[in-house]
């Protein structure tokens, strides 16, 4: 019995090693972001939206190539009570020139609830016309 216990553990903690593992090369760039790794803030003409960027941190083989290749930031966009709205994706990384280029908030002229970013896979957005705080409009 104490075999089987044993060796349960031993397969328990392997999955939990390669799991954290994985979870370490993929994703934690930009799983923790604070005042500690932010860039700058990009503020919307009228004040009800604001967009902070922040540096990814060199915590995977992924982000340190991305961040040697001088694309080091991303996205988070936030209300004016501070609450998060959006976020790019883990894979999704800014180089500095992109992060003024273009980004157009939800109360921007033409937007028409549209918030437009640049990344290295082109434009990135969410449509916030239906949705109030993340939750869909019926």
């Amino acid at each position: 019995m104490k075999k089987i216990i044993k060796i349960i553990m031993k397969i328990i903690i392997g999955i939990c090693y390669f799991a954290f593992f994985y979870w370490l090369c993929l994703f934690s760039s930009s799983s923790f972001y604070g005042d500690f790794n932010l860039y700058t803030t990009i503020r919307s003409d009228s004040g009800e939206y604001y967009a902070n960027i922040y540096k990814h941190l060199p915590t995977s083989p992924i982000s340190i190539v991305q961040i040697l290749g001088g694309n080091k930031y991303f996205t988070v966009l936030y209300n004016k009570k501070g609450e998060e709205l959006w976020r790019v994706s883990y894979f999704d990384y800014i180089d500095e020139e992109s992060v003024f280029d273009m980004m157009s908030f939800p109360d921007d002229v033409g937007m028409e609830g549209n918030f437009i970013c640049l990344t290295n896979h082109g434009l990135d957005g969410h449509d916030f016309s239906k949705t109030i705080r993340n939750h869909k409009l019926q």
